[in-house]
Protein backbone atom coordinates (compact mmCIF):
# COMPACT_ATOMS: atom_id res chain seq x y z
CA UNK A 1 0.00 0.00 0.00
CA UNK A 2 1.55 3.30 -1.13
CA UNK A 3 1.29 6.75 0.32
CA UNK A 4 -0.45 9.43 -1.77
CA UNK A 5 1.99 12.22 -2.59
CA UNK A 6 1.05 15.71 -1.48
CA UNK A 7 1.65 19.13 -2.98
CA UNK A 8 4.78 19.56 -0.88
CA UNK A 9 6.36 16.43 -2.35
CA UNK A 10 5.46 17.39 -5.89
CA UNK A 11 6.68 20.95 -5.36
CA UNK A 12 10.00 19.63 -4.04
CA UNK A 13 10.42 17.48 -7.13
CA UNK A 14 9.48 20.37 -9.41
CA UNK A 15 11.84 22.73 -7.58
CA UNK A 16 14.73 20.35 -8.17
CA UNK A 17 13.92 20.07 -11.86
CA UNK A 18 13.59 23.85 -12.27
CA UNK A 19 16.89 24.51 -10.45
CA UNK A 20 18.67 22.01 -12.70
CA UNK A 21 17.10 23.45 -15.85
CA UNK A 22 14.87 20.44 -16.57
CA UNK A 23 11.76 22.51 -17.08
CA UNK A 24 10.03 20.00 -19.36
CA UNK A 25 10.16 17.45 -16.57
CA UNK A 26 8.85 20.01 -14.09
CA UNK A 27 6.04 20.79 -16.53
CA UNK A 28 5.17 17.07 -16.72
CA UNK A 29 4.99 16.91 -12.92
CA UNK A 30 2.80 20.02 -12.88
CA UNK A 31 0.37 18.47 -15.37
CA UNK A 32 0.35 15.13 -13.55
CA UNK A 33 -0.47 16.87 -10.27
CA UNK A 34 -3.60 18.49 -11.62
CA UNK A 35 -4.78 15.50 -13.59
CA UNK A 36 -4.14 12.63 -11.20
CA UNK A 37 -3.16 13.62 -7.71
CA UNK A 38 -3.88 17.00 -6.19
CA UNK A 39 -4.51 20.53 -7.40
CA UNK A 40 -1.43 22.73 -7.68
CA UNK A 41 -1.09 25.38 -4.97
CA UNK A 42 0.39 28.89 -5.09
CA UNK A 43 3.90 27.50 -4.47
CA UNK A 44 3.46 25.18 -7.47
CA UNK A 45 2.48 28.08 -9.69
CA UNK A 46 5.45 30.11 -8.45
CA UNK A 47 7.77 27.25 -9.44
CA UNK A 48 6.21 27.01 -12.89
CA UNK A 49 6.44 30.76 -13.50
CA UNK A 50 10.05 30.75 -12.23
CA UNK A 51 10.91 27.93 -14.64
CA UNK A 52 9.25 29.71 -17.54
CA UNK A 53 11.22 32.83 -16.66
CA UNK A 54 14.51 30.92 -16.64
CA UNK A 55 13.65 29.51 -20.04
CA UNK A 56 12.82 32.95 -21.39
CA UNK A 57 9.21 31.86 -21.91
CA UNK A 58 7.37 34.68 -20.18
CA UNK A 59 4.83 34.37 -23.01
CA UNK A 60 3.56 31.13 -21.44
CA UNK A 61 3.37 32.68 -18.00
CA UNK A 62 0.09 34.41 -18.79
CA UNK A 63 -1.60 31.11 -19.69
CA UNK A 64 -0.37 29.57 -16.45
CA UNK A 65 -1.61 32.64 -14.60
CA UNK A 66 -5.01 32.30 -16.27
CA UNK A 67 -5.19 28.69 -15.09
CA UNK A 68 -4.40 29.79 -11.54
CA UNK A 69 -7.09 32.46 -11.58
CA UNK A 70 -9.71 30.07 -13.03
CA UNK A 71 -9.04 27.76 -10.09
CA UNK A 72 -9.78 30.60 -7.70
CA UNK A 73 -6.13 31.34 -6.98
CA UNK A 74 -4.63 34.67 -6.12
CA UNK A 75 -1.36 36.48 -6.58
CA UNK A 76 0.80 36.93 -3.52
CA UNK A 77 3.97 39.03 -3.30
CA UNK A 78 6.14 36.05 -4.30
CA UNK A 79 4.04 35.40 -7.40
CA UNK A 80 4.11 39.06 -8.41
CA UNK A 81 7.88 39.16 -7.93
CA UNK A 82 8.34 35.96 -9.91
CA UNK A 83 6.17 37.24 -12.77
CA UNK A 84 7.78 40.68 -12.82
CA UNK A 85 11.22 39.08 -12.89
CA UNK A 86 10.25 36.70 -15.72
CA UNK A 87 8.78 39.52 -17.79
CA UNK A 88 11.74 41.82 -17.14
CA UNK A 89 14.32 39.20 -18.05
CA UNK A 90 12.38 38.46 -21.24
CA UNK A 91 12.71 42.15 -22.16
CA UNK A 92 9.03 42.82 -21.65
CA UNK A 93 9.67 45.85 -19.47
CA UNK A 94 6.39 47.63 -20.12
CA UNK A 95 4.48 44.54 -19.03
CA UNK A 96 6.67 44.27 -15.93
CA UNK A 97 5.88 47.93 -15.15
CA UNK A 98 2.16 47.28 -15.62
CA UNK A 99 2.28 44.29 -13.29
CA UNK A 100 4.15 46.38 -10.71
CA UNK A 101 1.34 48.94 -10.85
CA UNK A 102 -1.30 46.20 -10.74
CA UNK A 103 0.34 44.81 -7.60
CA UNK A 104 0.10 48.18 -5.89
CA UNK A 105 -3.51 48.68 -6.99
CA UNK A 106 -4.39 45.25 -5.58
CA UNK A 107 -3.20 46.44 -2.18
CA UNK A 108 0.16 44.66 -2.01
CA UNK A 109 3.13 46.85 -1.17
CA UNK A 110 6.32 46.16 -3.11
CA UNK A 111 9.09 44.73 -0.96
CA UNK A 112 12.88 44.94 -1.30
CA UNK A 113 12.82 42.01 -3.73
CA UNK A 114 10.26 43.77 -5.96
CA UNK A 115 12.26 46.99 -6.04
CA UNK A 116 15.53 45.13 -6.67
CA UNK A 117 13.95 43.35 -9.63
CA UNK A 118 12.62 46.61 -11.06
CA UNK A 119 15.96 48.40 -10.60
CA UNK A 120 17.85 45.49 -12.15
CA UNK A 121 15.68 44.93 -15.22
CA UNK A 122 15.58 48.64 -16.00
CA UNK A 123 19.35 48.97 -15.54
CA UNK A 124 20.12 46.00 -17.76
CA UNK A 125 17.87 47.26 -20.55
CA UNK A 126 19.45 50.71 -20.52
CA UNK A 127 16.53 52.45 -18.86
CA UNK A 128 18.76 54.07 -16.30
CA UNK A 129 16.43 56.95 -15.40
CA UNK A 130 13.65 54.47 -14.71
CA UNK A 131 16.00 52.35 -12.59
CA UNK A 132 16.82 55.42 -10.55
CA UNK A 133 13.09 56.22 -10.31
CA UNK A 134 12.48 52.81 -8.70
CA UNK A 135 15.38 53.32 -6.29
CA UNK A 136 13.88 56.66 -5.24
CA UNK A 137 10.43 55.07 -4.95
CA UNK A 138 11.94 52.33 -2.77
CA UNK A 139 13.60 54.78 -0.42
CA UNK A 140 10.52 57.04 -0.30
CA UNK A 141 8.43 54.01 0.70
CA UNK A 142 10.78 53.36 3.61
CA UNK A 143 11.96 50.08 2.10
CA UNK A 144 15.56 49.51 3.15
CA UNK A 145 18.07 48.41 0.51
CA UNK A 146 19.94 45.14 1.01
CA UNK A 147 23.10 43.55 -0.42
CA UNK A 148 21.31 42.75 -3.70
CA UNK A 149 20.38 46.41 -4.03
CA UNK A 150 24.03 47.35 -3.50
CA UNK A 151 25.20 44.96 -6.22
CA UNK A 152 22.55 46.24 -8.62
CA UNK A 153 23.48 49.85 -7.86
CA UNK A 154 27.13 49.05 -8.57
CA UNK A 155 26.05 47.82 -12.01
CA UNK A 156 23.86 50.91 -12.47
CA UNK A 157 26.76 53.23 -11.58
CA UNK A 158 28.99 51.51 -14.16
CA UNK A 159 26.27 51.86 -16.79
CA UNK A 160 25.91 55.57 -16.02
CA UNK A 161 29.67 56.09 -16.34
CA UNK A 162 30.01 54.25 -19.68
CA UNK A 163 28.86 57.15 -21.87
CA UNK A 164 31.28 59.50 -20.08
CA UNK A 165 34.20 57.17 -20.70
CA UNK A 166 33.14 56.65 -24.32
CA UNK A 167 32.85 60.40 -24.87
CA UNK A 168 36.25 61.00 -23.25
CA UNK A 169 37.76 58.28 -25.44
CA UNK A 170 36.32 59.88 -28.60
CA UNK A 171 37.63 63.30 -27.55
CA UNK A 172 41.06 61.84 -26.84
CA UNK A 173 41.11 60.18 -30.27
CA UNK A 174 40.24 63.51 -31.92
CA UNK A 175 43.06 65.23 -30.01
CA UNK A 176 45.52 62.54 -31.11
CA UNK A 177 44.56 62.95 -34.79
CA UNK A 178 46.99 64.94 -36.99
Amino acid sequence: MGVDPVSYTYNSIMSSFVKKGYFNRAWDVFNEMGEKVCPPDIATYNLVIQGLGKMGRADLASSVLDKLMKQGGYLDIVMYNTLIDALGKAGRIDEANNLFEQMKISGLNPDVVTYNIMIEVHSKTGRLKDAYKFLKMMLDAGCLPNHVTDTTLDFLAKEIEKPRYQKASIMRQKDDSP
